[in-house]
Formats: structure tokens, sequence, C-alpha cells
């Protein structure tokens, strides 16, 4: 079954696992390189929940980290979807497909 779990600082461990993965498989998709974040200090990663706009998630498939995304306001009603990737083993069981309005919605929402 998939599930989306929203990530808190305490998470990222599990973000920085996903983050890892997704730079090697897809390096193509992402401004950042692994090279980049491979070397870089566990502030870093903690960085990445500070900001309480900021609305990051896991995609889980039958209790496995499958898929990540963020919500990063923009502007005071766009945001952007960021660092969105799938593993390629769960592609095609929905996870791309799903409505990603809730994200959008809470990163608005966190932000005003």
């Amino acid at each position: 079954m998939l599930t989306i779990r929203v990530l808190t600082g305490a998470d990222w461990p599990l973000w920085r696992q996903l983050r890892l993965t997704a730079l090697a498989e897809a390096p193509h998709a992402f401004k950042s390189t692994l090279a980049e974040w491979q070397v870089d200090a566990e502030h870093r990663w903690h960085l990445r929940f500070d900001d309480p706009a900021t609305y990051n998630i896991a995609i889980v498939i039958d209790d496995q980290p499958v898929g990540m995304a963020s919500g990063v306001p923009a502007e005071k009603t766009v945001v952007e979807l960021r660092s969105v990737w799938v593993s390629p083993h769960a592609r095609g069981q929905g996870a791309g497909g799903m409505r990603w309005e809730p994200l959008v919605l809470l990163s608005l929402i966190r932000h005003q």
C-alpha cells in the first residue's frame, strides 16, 4: 500500500538515505550532485528541516521508503515541488500519479 509520510527534523537520516539514492540513480534530474551531498556534514541535512514553511515527505510502499518530495515556498502563493524522485523498482505502482495538492497546500499554510 502506498502511503505518504510527513518528515520532521528527526527524520533527517531517512531524508539523507533517499536523497543520496536519488542523486546516484538520477543525477540528471537534480541541480545538486551526489559528490556535493556525500561530503556534507550532518548540519546541512538538518538545514532541510529548519525552514518551517518547507514541507518534506517520503513516499512509502509496504513500509519501504521508495520516494521523496519537498514543497518549498517560492512566493506568497506559489510553492515549488523539489527533490521529487521515485525509486525505479517502485515506478508504475502509483507513486508518480499521487495527488500533490496536499504537499502544496501545507507548504502554503506554513509559509503564511
